[in-house]
């Protein structure tokens, strides 16, 4: 993908619930290293795009191309992932054969031809499985391989780990962490204690970043509406995404802690991240976007810069209801 290419193309995207379309063939581009507000009247069908783009919802037509792969392909089990599957199925499947043996007395070769025939019919099951799902065009709906690929999202309720403290909160958040493998923890010691470091330099930064450093020891459940928002956009930068999703980020949030938020988003957009913005707040919107995308009754209805959309007469019909 080129520095020209928009980091999300979102072409035709459709989703209804029963007999109501929500989402009715909007088509819009988010340019790199931009902050892109996304807004309309209640009922346009923003939030269930935002679920749409983020893999939390599974489109009814339409394509999303996020860094120029489509979502769908991205959500799709890996390599890695259906070796570990067809490893577990042939393990399984031949651990009943040699039960089953062994309960009638059979002896080794027996169990032993038991468990490569149960492991064989594990396979097969799992491949046929996975045949099946690509015949009847079968779609993945598994967001958290969204952010292995570099988009993440944040949530208007926000969904800290209430228990843990702030810094606790932030060390968990990053992907793929060596020692959350027990083969790791126990023989490779050296590298998981190099990879925790790291993490734990990061946190740190983050804390940093979001002024949240006088608060790393409070439980999360104790912290403000405001510092929740800030706790949760500082998990979301421990992934080190490429696009983030803000779900509308200063909904709750105190003046003074929103001027904060609003100035760590400008700084982050300066250092080269994305964001995509849901916010009710037309004076933060205004205020925050390079561009901002319109949408109405599930399409978009236009887009452009702050002063070319306060301009526009169809956006204020859309709001008045017009």
């Amino acid at each position: 993908m080129s520095d020209q290419d928009p980091i999300l193309a979102v072409s035709d995207l459709r989703k209804s619930f029963g007999g109501i379309q929500a989402v009715d063939g909007a088509t819009f581009d988010v340019a790199t290293g931009t902050i892109t507000g996304l807004i309309g009247p209640n009922g346009a069908g923003k939030t269930t795009t935002f679920n749409l783009v983020s893999g939390f919802l599974e489109p009814d037509g339409g394509e999303i191309s996020f860094k120029g792969v489509d979502v769908q392909e991205l959500m799709r089990p890996s390599g890695e992932e259906n070796r570990i599957w067809t490893t577990a199925a042939g393990v399984t499947a031949g651990g009943i054969g040699v039960a089953g043996t062994a309960s009638i007395g059979a002896g080794p070769p027996a169990m032993l031809a038991a468990g490569v025939i149960g492991a064989s019919v594990g396979v097969g099951a799992y491949y046929g499985q996975e045949r099946v799902k690509r015949a009847t065009s079968h779609r993945a709906t598994r967001p958290y391989q969204m952010a292995r690929h570099g988009l993440s999202r944040t949530f208007q309720i926000t969904r800290e780990l209430q228990g843990m403290t702030v810094f606790e909160n932030l060390l968990l958040a990053p992907q793929d962490q060596r020692g959350e493998q027990l083969l790791n923890a126990w023989f490779r010691r050296d590298t998981v204690a190099e990879d925790e470091r790291r993490v734990r330099e990061r946190a740190e930064e983050v804390l940093g970043l979001l002024e949240l450093d006088h608060l790393r020891t409070e439980r999360a459940g104790n912290l403000s509406g405001g510092q929740r928002k800030l706790l949760e956009l500082g998990r979301v930068l421990m992934t080190d995404p490429d696009l983030v999703l803000l779900d509308e980020p200063v909904a709750g949030v105190n003046p003074a802690l929103t001027r904060n938020l609003l100035d760590r988003i400008e700084q982050l957009r300066d250092e080269g991240y994305t964001f995509l913005i849901v916010e009710h707040d037309m004076e933060v919107i205004m205020e925050l976007s390079d561009t901002i995308i319109v949408m109405d009754q599930g399409q978009k209805l236009t887009d452009g810069t702050p002063a070319e959309i306060q301009a526009d007469e169809r956006v204020v019909e859309a709001y008045l209801g017009g």
